[in-house]
Protein backbone atom coordinates (compact mmCIF):
# COMPACT_ATOMS: atom_id res chain seq x y z
CA UNK A 1 0.00 0.00 0.00
CA UNK A 2 1.24 3.41 -0.82
CA UNK A 3 1.89 5.81 2.08
CA UNK A 4 1.65 10.00 1.31
CA UNK A 5 5.35 11.44 1.91
CA UNK A 6 4.46 13.46 5.35
CA UNK A 7 6.19 16.47 4.57
CA UNK A 8 4.67 16.94 1.32
CA UNK A 9 1.79 17.04 2.90
CA UNK A 10 2.49 19.34 5.29
CA UNK A 11 3.85 21.92 2.59
CA UNK A 12 0.62 21.83 0.99
CA UNK A 13 -1.61 22.54 3.99
CA UNK A 14 1.43 25.28 4.99
CA UNK A 15 0.74 26.64 1.34
CA UNK A 16 -3.05 26.70 1.04
CA UNK A 17 -3.23 28.05 4.43
CA UNK A 18 -1.22 31.15 3.44
CA UNK A 19 -2.78 31.82 0.73
CA UNK A 20 -6.31 31.68 2.25
CA UNK A 21 -4.68 34.21 5.19
CA UNK A 22 -3.67 36.24 2.72
CA UNK A 23 -6.90 37.25 1.66
CA UNK A 24 -6.10 38.27 -1.54
CA UNK A 25 -8.56 37.41 -4.45
CA UNK A 26 -7.70 34.46 -6.95
CA UNK A 27 -5.44 35.37 -9.81
CA UNK A 28 -7.56 34.20 -13.33
CA UNK A 29 -6.12 31.27 -14.97
CA UNK A 30 -3.79 32.28 -17.43
CA UNK A 31 -5.54 30.14 -20.60
CA UNK A 32 -8.38 28.09 -20.01
CA UNK A 33 -10.69 26.47 -22.39
CA UNK A 34 -14.13 24.21 -22.71
CA UNK A 35 -15.87 23.61 -25.87
CA UNK A 36 -17.37 20.16 -27.38
CA UNK A 37 -15.92 18.99 -30.28
CA UNK A 38 -18.19 16.20 -32.35
CA UNK A 39 -17.25 14.11 -34.99
CA UNK A 40 -20.10 14.52 -37.50
CA UNK A 41 -18.33 11.39 -39.40
CA UNK A 42 -18.58 8.86 -36.90
CA UNK A 43 -21.56 10.77 -34.80
CA UNK A 44 -19.62 10.53 -31.54
CA UNK A 45 -19.56 13.61 -28.88
CA UNK A 46 -16.35 14.62 -26.36
CA UNK A 47 -16.19 17.62 -24.17
CA UNK A 48 -12.64 18.97 -23.77
CA UNK A 49 -10.68 21.41 -20.96
CA UNK A 50 -7.65 22.45 -20.72
CA UNK A 51 -5.53 25.60 -19.29
CA UNK A 52 -2.38 26.70 -17.53
CA UNK A 53 -1.91 28.18 -14.37
CA UNK A 54 1.21 30.59 -14.46
CA UNK A 55 4.63 30.05 -13.91
CA UNK A 56 4.79 27.46 -11.24
CA UNK A 57 3.36 23.98 -11.21
CA UNK A 58 -0.55 23.37 -9.28
CA UNK A 59 -0.43 21.52 -6.43
CA UNK A 60 -4.27 21.26 -6.14
CA UNK A 61 -6.71 21.88 -9.17
CA UNK A 62 -10.63 21.17 -9.12
CA UNK A 63 -13.49 21.78 -11.70
CA UNK A 64 -17.37 21.70 -10.02
CA UNK A 65 -20.24 22.15 -12.55
CA UNK A 66 -23.42 24.06 -12.93
CA UNK A 67 -24.94 21.51 -11.21
CA UNK A 68 -22.62 21.19 -7.97
CA UNK A 69 -20.76 18.25 -8.77
CA UNK A 70 -16.45 18.19 -8.93
CA UNK A 71 -16.01 16.29 -12.37
CA UNK A 72 -12.39 16.64 -12.00
CA UNK A 73 -10.09 16.82 -8.52
CA UNK A 74 -6.00 16.88 -8.99
CA UNK A 75 -3.50 17.01 -6.51
CA UNK A 76 0.26 16.24 -6.58
CA UNK A 77 1.31 14.17 -4.55
CA UNK A 78 4.64 15.27 -3.63
CA UNK A 79 5.81 18.95 -4.41
CA UNK A 80 9.07 18.03 -5.36
CA UNK A 81 7.68 16.76 -8.23
CA UNK A 82 6.63 20.66 -8.69
CA UNK A 83 3.13 20.31 -9.28
CA UNK A 84 1.39 20.19 -12.77
CA UNK A 85 1.92 23.76 -14.93
CA UNK A 86 -0.82 22.80 -17.79
CA UNK A 87 -3.64 19.97 -17.89
CA UNK A 88 -5.89 18.83 -20.68
CA UNK A 89 -9.16 16.60 -20.02
CA UNK A 90 -11.22 14.63 -22.40
CA UNK A 91 -14.18 12.95 -22.12
CA UNK A 92 -15.31 9.76 -23.47
CA UNK A 93 -16.43 9.91 -26.52
CA UNK A 94 -19.99 7.59 -27.14
CA UNK A 95 -22.33 7.80 -29.66
CA UNK A 96 -25.30 10.58 -29.19
CA UNK A 97 -26.35 12.51 -26.39
CA UNK A 98 -24.85 10.81 -23.50
CA UNK A 99 -21.81 13.16 -22.65
CA UNK A 100 -24.11 16.12 -23.53
CA UNK A 101 -26.23 14.88 -20.68
CA UNK A 102 -23.30 14.38 -18.01
CA UNK A 103 -22.02 18.35 -19.22
CA UNK A 104 -24.89 19.86 -19.28
CA UNK A 105 -24.62 24.06 -20.08
CA UNK A 106 -24.00 26.78 -17.80
CA UNK A 107 -20.23 27.65 -16.10
CA UNK A 108 -17.87 25.56 -15.01
CA UNK A 109 -15.40 27.02 -12.16
CA UNK A 110 -12.25 25.67 -12.27
CA UNK A 111 -9.89 26.25 -9.19
CA UNK A 112 -5.94 25.86 -8.34
CA UNK A 113 -3.42 26.17 -6.27
CA UNK A 114 -0.09 26.82 -6.99
CA UNK A 115 3.19 24.52 -5.36
CA UNK A 116 3.97 28.37 -3.80
CA UNK A 117 0.45 29.16 -2.63
CA UNK A 118 -1.36 31.18 -5.72
CA UNK A 119 -4.70 30.83 -5.74
CA UNK A 120 -6.30 30.56 -9.27
CA UNK A 121 -10.21 31.03 -10.29
CA UNK A 122 -11.63 31.29 -13.61
CA UNK A 123 -15.11 30.71 -14.89
CA UNK A 124 -16.03 28.83 -18.26
CA UNK A 125 -19.08 28.93 -20.05
CA UNK A 126 -20.46 25.88 -21.98
CA UNK A 127 -22.41 25.46 -24.69
CA UNK A 128 -24.31 22.79 -26.27
CA UNK A 129 -24.79 24.86 -29.63
CA UNK A 130 -22.74 23.22 -32.11
CA UNK A 131 -22.12 24.84 -35.93
CA UNK A 132 -23.01 23.70 -38.52
CA UNK A 133 -20.59 20.37 -40.64
CA UNK A 134 -18.77 21.14 -43.84
CA UNK A 135 -19.44 19.63 -46.74
CA UNK A 136 -15.94 18.05 -48.45
CA UNK A 137 -16.76 18.93 -52.07
CA UNK A 138 -13.30 17.17 -53.29
CA UNK A 139 -11.81 15.06 -53.41
CA UNK A 140 -14.79 12.04 -53.21
CA UNK A 141 -14.79 9.73 -50.81
CA UNK A 142 -12.70 6.98 -51.04
CA UNK A 143 -11.05 8.19 -54.12
CA UNK A 144 -7.77 6.70 -56.16
CA UNK A 145 -5.83 9.58 -57.19
CA UNK A 146 -2.81 9.97 -58.74
CA UNK A 147 0.58 10.25 -56.97
CA UNK A 148 3.23 12.83 -57.12
CA UNK A 149 0.29 15.57 -58.33
CA UNK A 150 -0.65 18.37 -56.36
CA UNK A 151 -4.05 18.31 -54.54
CA UNK A 152 -6.72 20.82 -53.91
CA UNK A 153 -9.00 20.42 -51.02
CA UNK A 154 -12.18 22.54 -51.48
CA UNK A 155 -15.33 22.64 -48.88
CA UNK A 156 -18.64 24.06 -48.46
CA UNK A 157 -18.31 27.63 -46.58
CA UNK A 158 -19.75 27.57 -43.16
CA UNK A 159 -21.12 30.86 -42.24
CA UNK A 160 -20.41 32.02 -38.87
CA UNK A 161 -17.57 29.80 -38.79
CA UNK A 162 -13.28 29.48 -38.81
CA UNK A 163 -11.81 26.62 -40.16
CA UNK A 164 -8.92 23.83 -39.26
CA UNK A 165 -7.85 21.46 -41.64
CA UNK A 166 -5.85 18.04 -40.53
CA UNK A 167 -3.86 16.29 -43.27
CA UNK A 168 -2.93 12.54 -42.49
CA UNK A 169 -0.98 9.69 -44.12
CA UNK A 170 -1.78 7.28 -42.59
CA UNK A 171 -0.19 4.55 -44.49
CA UNK A 172 3.85 5.90 -42.97
CA UNK A 173 5.50 5.07 -40.40
CA UNK A 174 5.19 6.55 -37.98
CA UNK A 175 2.07 8.16 -39.31
CA UNK A 176 2.34 11.42 -41.05
CA UNK A 177 -0.20 14.46 -40.34
CA UNK A 178 -0.13 18.47 -40.46
CA UNK A 179 -2.97 20.61 -38.89
CA UNK A 180 -3.40 24.50 -39.70
CA UNK A 181 -5.93 26.73 -38.80
CA UNK A 182 -7.61 28.56 -41.72
CA UNK A 183 -9.91 31.94 -42.43
CA UNK A 184 -13.59 32.00 -42.47
CA UNK A 185 -13.06 33.11 -46.14
CA UNK A 186 -10.95 29.95 -47.29
CA UNK A 187 -12.44 27.33 -48.62
CA UNK A 188 -9.23 25.69 -50.56
CA UNK A 189 -5.98 24.21 -49.60
CA UNK A 190 -3.14 23.02 -51.70
CA UNK A 191 -1.59 19.91 -50.67
CA UNK A 192 1.82 19.93 -52.46
CA UNK A 193 2.86 16.88 -54.58
CA UNK A 194 5.67 16.06 -52.15
CA UNK A 195 3.13 14.67 -50.17
CA UNK A 196 0.98 12.93 -52.17
CA UNK A 197 3.11 9.80 -52.13
CA UNK A 198 2.83 6.37 -54.10
CA UNK A 199 0.62 4.15 -52.25
CA UNK A 200 -0.34 6.28 -49.54
CA UNK A 201 -4.05 6.19 -47.37
CA UNK A 202 -4.61 9.42 -46.30
CA UNK A 203 -7.30 11.10 -44.27
CA UNK A 204 -9.12 14.53 -44.60
CA UNK A 205 -10.64 16.76 -41.69
CA UNK A 206 -12.33 19.42 -41.79
CA UNK A 207 -13.13 21.58 -38.57
CA UNK A 208 -15.79 23.93 -38.10
CA UNK A 209 -15.39 26.01 -35.09
CA UNK A 210 -18.14 28.30 -33.37
CA UNK A 211 -17.59 31.29 -32.01
CA UNK A 212 -18.39 29.86 -28.65
CA UNK A 213 -15.75 27.30 -29.40
CA UNK A 214 -17.53 24.28 -30.18
CA UNK A 215 -15.83 22.44 -32.97
CA UNK A 216 -17.72 19.80 -35.74
CA UNK A 217 -15.64 17.53 -37.78
CA UNK A 218 -16.17 16.18 -40.70
CA UNK A 219 -13.67 13.52 -42.23
CA UNK A 220 -12.83 11.62 -45.85
CA UNK A 221 -10.65 9.38 -47.18
CA UNK A 222 -8.71 8.70 -50.07
CA UNK A 223 -5.32 6.68 -51.89
CA UNK A 224 -3.00 7.62 -54.13
CA UNK A 225 -2.03 5.09 -57.05
CA UNK A 226 0.83 2.63 -56.87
Amino acid sequence: MNQKNPLALLLSMVTISAAAVAGEPPTPFEEATMFVEQNATDGDTEVVISGTAGDDGLQLLTIRSPDGRTIARLRAPDLTTLGMREFHFESPEPPGGTVLAAYPEGKYVLRGVSTEGEEFRSVLTLSHQLPAAATILYPPADAELPARQALTIQWSSVPGTGYVLEFENESADPEQAFTINLAPNVTSWRIPATLMVRGGEFQIGIHTIAENGNIVVVEQTFTTEE
